[in-house]
């Protein structure tokens, strides 16, 4: 057997280090404490005399290269990225840079760990000196404001759970607003020539300079989380549904020229205002679904739409966004698209190629009439993440509320998280106990976002091209005549704003909905279109909470079940003020409750909750 032959030094050293912590341990002198090493380097640091910059955690950024030479059509026919590596760790992202015009190229990106990080630029034309082969160092600090999305980063899915995160775990509340006009809502004055337009008047009592920062403000007052928009603005029939391209024309005919870069330029100012205000933008591309009906696949191929994409991610992808791809897609926009067949599949999947950040991605549904969970076209395709479903819930007088298709939703076979994304809007098709009644529906029944919708926010051109005569749903009158401040501050945003709060008194990501009837739950009798109910538990039997909308309904409630046989707390909530009423506690004996009569036919919430 070969010896193992040891150096006497490495004995002599073994000994001593020993000796010393017999020592430590049998109370003798310590060692004197020692600093923490530097980190090592995974990556060599950039060259010498390379720019450096200091930047926050999870905020877009910007950096601007100049081209050795102008291209003919370059979104189309050169591309140039920027490589980061985290020098300390080893994460690399690999972020898109875009054309702004001329020779100017910008890379707009987001780090998404605190720590240095270098940078490397590679360019398809590889001897294009300004825009390949330039490096930089960026030094990253943790966020030191106090918006939400910033604090906890990005959001994202977790799958399986039916719900939505930031980055660092913390769950995230979608309550979003919708914008599918986004672009007509006026930045720089108080939005006096659109349809719904206020006075200067009333603009100048009520401070108003810019229409949409005004709105924004204010839904941020209100706790709303995202902004839901597609960037439309016109209406000149097929294609032209379409604020790119204006004029019958669109992005996918035209390409990124001189006139579009311009209409890219007044749109970012959009993105940027609302991640400034810390919202999340869940939005549709490009054009309206028929913008490529006529032009796929011959003159716009798989390539082109690929740099579209690829344009666009490099764009907005450093904002925090989800990406709907486009309104009404899914699965063949009512059939103008064979769904096996639909080219925004392929707008889909090259957003998700080219996002260095997986952020949240759906397409936005055909009404549920048409399109749900079994028969969407996009939802085996990779990346697609949660359900952007248009539910319009038929939470009404003598109406279905139609139980069986959030139930479907609920049971997806991968867990994924639903969106309400587009009901029935307030003061337009519905009143507004319907629209908070959808709200409530959609989360006690496991849809875990909510777009709202306002006459006439929601849309400036269709709003205005509809019968503006008050009407009635035969819950409440509603109006189309409203103008765009009448809307925003009208009584649903109040509605939404007290429904975010109630829900985050409790751990609400954990409710279970009860749907028709489970262990937890059996409502009063079948007929639920009478008695209108949703209840949801938490944590089994601890909490159960059950929203009751109808107004023609008076009785009892249904039976709680599974409870304890202990004392449990009963609070009923108004959704109409956001306040709670008495508080009750019953002593439960056979461990059920059998829910009482609500205090008057108005919709109300109970909250029976195990004490403590």
């Amino acid at each position: 057997m070969k010896k193992l032959l040891i150096p006497m030094a490495l004995v002599i050293t073994v000994l001593a280090a020993a000796l010393l912590i017999a020592g430590c341990t049998a109370g003798g002198p310590k060692p004197e404490p020692t600093s923490t090493p530097e980190p090592t380097y995974c990556v060599d640091p950039p060259a010498a005399g390379s720019p450096e910059y200091d930047v926050e955690r999870w905020l877009a950024n910007e950096i601007v290269f100049t081209s050795d030479k102008e291209y003919d059509d370059p979104v189309f026919t050169v591309t140039m990225d920027a490589v980061f590596t985290h020098m300390y760790t080893g994460q690399t992202l690999t972020v898109p840079c875009f054309w702004n015009g001329g020779t100017e190229w910008i890379l707009r990106y987001a780090l998404t760990e605190a720590g240095p990080w270098k940078f490397m630029t590679v360019c398809s034309d590889g001897e294009n000196s300004g825009l390949t082969g330039k490096e930089g160092l960026v030094r990253c600090t943790e966020y030191t404001g106090n918006l939400d999305i910033y604090k906890h980063g990005f959001v994202k899915v977790v799958e399986g759970e039916h719900r939505f995160v930031y980055a660092d775990g913390t769950p995230f509340f979608y309550l979003g607003d919708t914008h599918w006009t986004l672009p007509l809502e006026d930045i720089d004055s108080y939005g006096g020539d659109i349809y719904g337009a206020i006075d200067e008047a009333t603009a100048k009592e009520y401070g108003i300079t810019s229409m949409f920062r005004y709105i924004i403000d204010y839904r941020v007052s209100q706790g709303f989380t995202v902004i839901q928009s597609q960037q439309l603005g016109t209406w000149n029939g097929a294609s032209g549904n379409t604020w790119m391209g204006d004029t019958g024309g669109t992005i996918f005919n035209r390409g990124v020229n001189q006139k579009m870069l311009e209409k890219f330029k007044h749109l970012d100012r959009y993105f940027k205002i609302i991640a400034d205000a810390g919202l999340v933008h869940a939005h549709s591309q490009f054009t309206y679904p028929d913008g490529l009906r006529y032009v796929y696949p011959k003159r716009m191929t798989d390539e082109k739409i690929d740099m579209l994409c690829r344009y666009w991610v490099a764009r907005y992808s450093a904002y925090p966004v989800m990406w709907a791809t486009v309104q009404e897609g899914d699965n063949d926009h009512y059939e103008i698209y064979k769904a096996e067949k639909n080219p925004w599949k392929v707008v889909f999947s090259a957003t998700q190629k080219h996002d260095p950040y997986d952020h949240p991605a759906s397409c936005h549904q055909e009404n549920v009439e048409h399109t749900r969970v079994e028969n969407s076209a996009f939802k085996d395709l990779e990346g697609y993440n949660f359900f952007a479903a248009q539910a319009p819930i038929y939470v009404h007088k003598d109406m279905d509320p139609r139980v069986y298709i959030v139930k479907e939703y609920w049971n997806n076979e991968k867990g994924l998280p639903v969106v309400d994304y587009e009901g029935r809007y307030d003061h337009f098709w519905c009143g507004t106990t319907v629209s908070r009644g959808q709200g409530w529906y959609s989360y006690l029944n496991g849809m875990f976002g909510y777009g709202y919708g306002i006459q006439p926010i929601w849309s400036i051109f269709w709003s205005g091209n509809e019968d503006t005569s008050a009407t009635s749903d035969e819950v409440e009158t509603y109006r189309k005549d409203y103008n765009w401040l009448e809307g925003l501050m009208d009584e649903g945003g109040k509605n939404m704003s007290y429904m975010r709060k109630f829900f985050e008194e409790y751990e609400w990501w954990k409710m279970v909905p009860c749907f028709d009837g489970n262990d937890y739950y059996t409502p009063k009798g079948s007929d639920y279109t009478a008695v209108n109910y949703s209840v949801s538990t938490i944590n089994g039997n601890e909490v159960y909470i059950g929203y009751f909308f109808s107004n023609s309904y008076s009785g009892k409630l249904g039976v709680l079940k599974g409870m304890n046989n202990a004392k449990y707390t009963v609070r009923w909530f108004d959704p109409r003020t956001g306040e709670y009423g008495e508080t009750t506690t019953v002593k439960m004996k056979d461990g059920t409750y059998e829910i009482p009569a609500k205090p008057d036919t108005n919709d109300w919430v109970i909250v029976v909750k195990l004490a403590k």
